[in-house]
């Protein structure tokens, strides 16, 4: 136990050396008003407040993004990040999704399969000045076929960005390549019913969404505002909404 314990504190002290020796971490802190909350081609709620808190190392980052509905009838939604950005673009991570009002009585520390309202995704993607291309996959948690095996549930998105006329924009668009699976709810211990969020509503390939950005940073006075506009579709289901909204960060 004493060795252990030693050779704890010496990785420890050796890490917190290394960090030392190279460049310092950096911090983000960013909170987004949005008038809705798009997700793939579906809304998940009306107007809400959306935190982000970001720590990041030589490409490495880990963070927490996080949804909270001005109607309390809707759902919360934490998500915990990390993952690698290389300097050539290459980016990987792992998403741990949480909503309110899926779990019984709510519970979050709650990790046993089949009962949990977790759902980890895996995503690796490539971006640069022309563009970017990502691709998610969930693979353990509420993401279920009907006969109770897990579903991999996946979604592929381009992303194309260009300016006009002063203002920066981003054309996007969205695919599921295959049905995806179901989520569980629990209104008490022992009723289960499936919901469709996560299969999009498709029976397989589909274009769930396709969109487009518009966003410019406004200076006012002292302070400089990020505004943007968007035009969010889903062609397979004929539906389309347009949300705004504006980005408070920490400097």
């Amino acid at each position: 136990m004493k060795i252990r314990l030693i050779l704890l504190i010496v990785i420890c002290q050796l890490s917190i050396s290394l960090c030392c020796a190279q460049d310092r971490p950096e911090a983000t802190l960013q909170v987004d008003l949005v008038s809705r909350y798009m997700w793939r081609g579906q809304q998940l709620s009306g107007a809400a407040l959306q935190p982000t808190a970001e720590l990041s190392w030589k490409g490495a980052y880990v963070g927490v993004w996080g949804s909270m509905p001005f109607d309390n009838s809707e759902s919360d939604e934490i998500d915990l990040n990390i993952g690698y950005r290389a300097p050539f673009g290459l980016n990987i991570g792992i998403t741990d999704y949480w909503s309110s009002g899926v779990a019984y009585k709510d519970i979050y520390m709650g990790y046993k399969k089949q009962h949990t309202a977790h759902q980890f995704e895996g995503n690796i993607g490539y971006s640069c000045k022309y563009g970017s291309l990502q691709a998610y996959t969930y693979f353990w948690g509420n993401d279920y076929k009907l006969d109770g095996k897990q579903a991999f549930s996946t979604y592929i998105e381009l992303g194309i960005p260009f300016t006009l006329a002063g203002v920066d924009f981003t054309a996007m668009a969205g695919v599921v390549p295959f049905k995806g699976g179901y989520g569980m709810r629990w209104s008490n211990e022992h009723a289960i019913y499936y919901y469709d969020e996560l299969n999009y509503d498709t029976d397989g390939f589909a274009c769930t969404m396709a969109a487009l950005r518009a966003e410019k940073e406004l200076s006012l006075g002292f302070m400089k505002l990020p505004i943007f506009v968007e035009v969010h579709t889903n062609p397979y289901l004929q539906t389309a909404n347009i949300m705004a909204g504006l980005s408070f960060k920490a400097f």
